[in-house]
């Protein structure tokens, strides 16, 4: 082989080398780019939250720790809500670390009408002003209709009865407290099936657990709807937001009974085409940071801005009204 020969090889190889690195380069730079489209809007601005108390219900994993650690950042003095004490104290250490005794664990099992009622007792006896609530702990698409000790279907007993007397049991002492917010964490899920106000426990209806799911979420929704309108007709300092995380990879769908099996699997498609927690924590904090008198009330936001629900046939001052009213009824306010 002449010098010739192998000085046009040589080159050869060398363009080949640059045209795979240049082609990696940017397959790499695409992902980036798709990964935060996925990831969604973040939060733009904060603010101090020195002296401020926030309630996290569901705050010892995923949205809710990520949520938790933000506002302990920020200076705000967390209550972690949670059924499992073990892991809920084992946050509260994780976040204790960030910024000393800036984080409290009291038990809250929002399945069981005692636990919530024991927990409000608690707050209250400790506590005299609520600067918000964050009601984002949640329950999904459990396989069998079950219900709850006190009779619901387990899961718009936990996602929406729970968190409806949590708020109710709290309001005396968020109402007290100026600019206070109240934020419920729905989900996209709600535009996918309806609610029956006539039959919200699946008493007589087919139990499917997606359509389970999708009420308890539509439910959100309506409540917060409702807690607005109740706030403004008494001209209180409050405002209230629903909000959809996005889909994120959290420990939610965990009972399924394949998940173990699975999970390997879709784990590199959950990493791709899922948020993370603190990405889906970002609309939450965009509501808890947001400047008060710029938070629209009674509004539903996705990707940290409000975005009109898309349900509109099951989304309406009507439902939203029998749905509180049924509420009242069922819990015995």
């Amino acid at each position: 082989m002449t010098l010739e020969s192998e000085t046009v090889l040589s080159n050869s190889s060398s363009l080949c080398s640059y045209q795979i690195y240049l082609e990696v380069a940017v397959f790499v730079l695409l992902l980036a780019l798709f990964k935060k489209w996925i990831n969604g809007g973040t939060v733009t601005k904060r603010r101090d939250l020195t002296n401020e108390v926030i309630i996290v219900t569901g705050g010892n994993s995923g949205i809710g720790f990520e949520t938790c650690k933000d506002l302990v950042k920020n200076g705000a003095r967390v209550i972690l809500a949670t059924r499992n004490e073990q892991r809920g104290q084992r946050a509260v250490d994780e976040l204790n670390k960030i910024r000393p005794n800036s984080t409290e664990f009291m038990k809250l099992d929002l399945g069981d009408l005692t636990s919530v009622r024991l927990f409000a007792n608690e707050f209250k006896s400790k506590y005299n002003k609520l600067n918000c609530l964050i009601n984002n702990a949640g329950i999904a698409a459990i396989s069998k209709r079950i219900l709850t000790k006190d009779g619901f279907e387990s899961q718009i007993g936990t996602n929406h009865f729970g968190h409806f007397l949590l708020t109710h049991l709290l309001f005396d002492v968020l109402k007290s407290t100026p600019q206070f917010r109240v934020i419920n964490v729905s989900s996209r899920s709600h535009i996918r099936f309806c609610i029956n106000l006539d039959d919200i426990n699946f008493e007589r209806t087919p139990y499917y657990r997606f359509v389970a799911y999708s009420a308890s979420k539509i439910a959100n929704i309506l409540f917060t709807q409702q807690l607005q309108k109740n706030i403004q007709d008494k001209n209180l300092n409050g405002k209230t937001v629903s909000l959809h995380p996005g889909a994120v990879k959290t420990e939610i769908g965990s009972h399924f009974s394949y998940y173990k099996l699975v999970y390997p699997f879709i784990l590199p498609f959950a990493l791709l085409f899922l948020k993370s927690p603190k990405a889906g924590a970002q609309t939450t904090l965009q509501c808890v940071y947001e400047d008060f008198n710029k938070l629209e009330g009674g509004k539903y936001y996705v990707d940290c801005k409000v975005t009109p629900t898309a349900n509109k046939e099951n989304i309406t001052p009507q439902n939203a009204q029998k749905l509180w009213d049924l509420s009242v009824k069922l819990l015995k306010l």
